[in-house]
């Protein structure tokens, strides 16, 4: 190649590497942002991509507009995330669900790993492990004791295969050598309620962290790898079954190939939210712990994560789809 010709395409290539940095360095420009939450509206994840957006709205000084997208276990929203220009107009409430999509369908939709750019982890929250109060059962030691001197007379209510308590309740069943009958129900508060009626005799359920509060289920466990701040008397069920962890998250994350230079802004915009006194109240609500992490430490996350389920949810049994 003649040397004025191979000038003009250096020269040519640092102009483009200067234009797109010139082009992250604007974002976000005059237009709106969208946060996809893969569910429904009413439900936790709505309510807390909502916040966020309103909070992150302020933060980034432009629109922020919320789009629920449900269907398929979170899988179509974060399909049609995974399918956007990384640009940094598009974005994902991420949950616990991109992980398990994995493990409980034949074709799942998207590669977590691959599809997605992880900006931000924005809060960790157990499934609390309650029962009716009219159970004989006030303790992890004792509600195994009993799981085993009456197998399968106990019945565990979640919020349907696939999801976070779901795979809490089959991982304490297999981990405690427990047989329990497994009910899955629409929603966690349907489960709930039919745990204090009496129809269920336990639940596995983030939701149910209000009806402990008013009494009207006793918890047992949390399945965080410690206790939750907000029932400090309560035991990690770790405490009895060493390894024992399945906690849900809520976290942000971004098309593949999202710049850098985008997800760091991101993330420091969310830590900023995170230490919001009303962000706070909100998450104490539900039993929520901020968290608040760089990008590669919720990629780190995300990778144990998968690592730990590669081997633990197999070992459960449970077919795809």
């Amino acid at each position: 190649m003649k040397p004025a010709i191979l000038l003009l395409k250096l020269i040519g290539l640092a102009c483009a590497a200067s234009l797109s940095t010139l082009a992250q360095a604007a974002w976000p420009e005059d237009k709106p942002i969208r946060l996809v939450v893969p569910f429904t509206a009413g439900g936790t994840a709505d309510a807390l991509g909502r916040s966020l957006a309103q909070q992150l709205a302020k933060e980034l000084g432009q629109t922020i507009i919320v789009e629920n997208k449900p269907g398929a276990g979170s899988m179509l929203g974060t399909r049609e995330v995974a399918g956007a220009r990384p640009d940094g107009y598009t974005l994902l409430l991420g949950t616990t669900a991109n992980v398990f999509n994995k493990y409980f369908y034949k074709k799942p939709l998207y590669d977590l790993q691959r599809d997605l750019t992880p900006i931000s982890q924005l809060v960790e929250i157990p499934n609390f492990l309650a029962v009716n109060p009219k159970l004989p059962i006030e303790t992890l030691a004792e509600l195994i004791r009993y799981a085993r001197a009456h197998p399968d007379q106990l019945s565990c209510a979640h919020s349907g295969i696939g999801a976070s308590p779901f795979v809490a309740c089959e991982l304490f069943k297999k981990m405690a050598q427990v047989r329990i009958v497994s009910v899955p129900y629409q929603g966690g508060t349907q489960a709930i309620s039919d745990v204090i009626g009496g129809t269920a005799s336990l639940v596995f359920q983030s939701e149910a962290l209000s009806y402990i509060r008013a009494g009207q289920l006793r918890p047992i466990g949390v399945t965080t790898a410690s206790r939750s701040p907000f029932l400090k008397d309560t035991p990690a069920i770790a405490e009895q079954l060493p390894g024992y962890e399945v906690s849900a998250w809520y976290g942000l994350l971004g098309p593949a190939a999202l710049p850098s230079e985008i997800s760091a802004r991101l993330a420091q915009a969310v830590m900023q939210i995170l230490r919001s006194p009303e962000m706070q109240e909100r998450l104490a609500l539900v039993g929520g712990v901020a968290v608040g992490s760089e990008p590669a430490a919720f990629k780190k996350k995300l990778d144990a994560d998968l690592a730990f389920y590669d081997q633990a949810i197999p070992a459960l049994g449970v077919n795809a789809d």
